[in-house]
């Protein structure tokens, strides 16, 4: 699960639980889980508006993305400003992804191909 994009459809209990530590108020049915960047519950529509952009945008950072109907949940708190997170978390790795790719400077240079008539003359 730790680089894993899941849309989960909770059940009463997780429901439940969700609401205790989110608020009475807030209609919960589903949870977006952000691997070990974070999770957001909300409604089916909510969460899957997130879960149709994000798989998408941050698809260097998810190995997967999936919809299950069942799934265990360890935390409940929503994530606070989860999106910043995956924003910083993506642009590091793109980062790192290039310094670790040779520049032009570092590539090898090819030799000039001559033509057919510059290999005759000269």
């Amino acid at each position: 699960m730790e680089n894993t994009l899941i849309l989960v459809a909770l059940n009463e209990e997780q429901i439940s639980q969700a609401k205790v530590v989110n608020g009475q108020r807030k209609k919960i049915t589903h949870a977006l889980l952000c691997g070990s960047y974070g999770q957001i519950f909300g409604t089916e529509k909510q969460c899957s508006k997130y879960y149709n952009v994000w798989e998408d945008i941050f698809k260097d950072l998810f190995f997967e993305s999936k919809t299950v109907q069942a799934c265990d949940v360890l935390h409940y708190e929503s994530t606070f400003d989860l999106v910043n997170i995956l924003i910083a978390a993506s642009d590091e790795k793109k980062q790192i992804d290039n310094r670790l790719q040779p520049t032009t400077s570092q590539k090898p240079q090819k030799a000039e191909k001559k033509g057919f008539w510059a290999r005759i003359f000269g």
